[in-house]
């Protein structure tokens, strides 16, 4: 009984762990102000409960910077396709990458995509092959407000702003605050085992109490 229990124990720990910040990468002609900048919301439609946490259930969604000003920086929505890249972001088409500008999103190990994104896409029952990154940089932020066109469904999109005339990033977005482009949110797989593993411990403890 004791492995069983502390299986439970883990995936209690595992699940109750919040989704770090991701550390900046420079990218393109834009440089990090700070390893681990501030954070850059996405307000979407629902929320997964996997590592990219937010759903965006509809072409248009919101970023927000926990009510700090940004007037007058630029909006970059940084995209991971699971397919291929295409479409836009406020009519602004997305510019190929050959790696994500934030570390620990996702990464290719041995020839196999790892990592928060890969996890989501994977609980989500989101197939990919021909993965893809690309950046589309809006403009002034405005209200924050962002419109897709042309998005291929599954596409895990993060935000990040920065100031144009120093082309410093200030601000990002961490998983727990990405966005997964579905129209439902995901099944977690990770909370279905986790939930299945504390009913076994809870049915061995119920009957051990019965003998007892």
């Amino acid at each position: 009984m004791r492995p069983l229990i502390s299986l439970a124990i883990l995936l209690v720990l595992v699940a109750a762990l919040p989704a770090a910040a991701n550390t900046c990468n420079n990218f393109a002609t834009y440089t990090c102000a700070h390893s681990t900048p501030n954070v850059a919301n996405l307000v979407g439609t629902g929320f997964t409960h996997l590592p990219v946490g937010v759903v965006l259930g509809s072409d248009t969604f919101n970023v927000a910077v926990n009510g700090k000003s940004v007037a007058g920086d630029d909006l970059i929505i940084a995209a991971v396709f699971p397919n291929g890249m295409r479409g836009s972001a406020n009519g602004v088409a997305f510019t190929s990458l050959s790696s994500f500008p934030e570390s620990g999103a996702i990464a290719q190990h041995n020839g196999v995509w790892a990592g928060p994104v890969v996890d989501t896409w994977n609980a989500a029952g989101i197939s990919y092959g021909n993965v893809a990154f690309g950046y589309a940089n809006v403009g002034a932020i405005g209200n924050g407000q962002v419109e897709l066109s042309g998005i291929p469904y599954g596409t895990v999109l993060y935000a990040e702003i920065v100031n144009p005339t120093t082309g410093k990033i200030l601000y990002i977005t961490p998983n727990s605050e990405a966005g997964i482009y579905c129209e439902t949110t995901p099944e977690p797989a990770s909370l279905t085992l986790l939930g299945t593993g504390l009913a076994a411990m809870a049915g061995l403890l119920h009957r051990k109490r019965k003998k007892g």
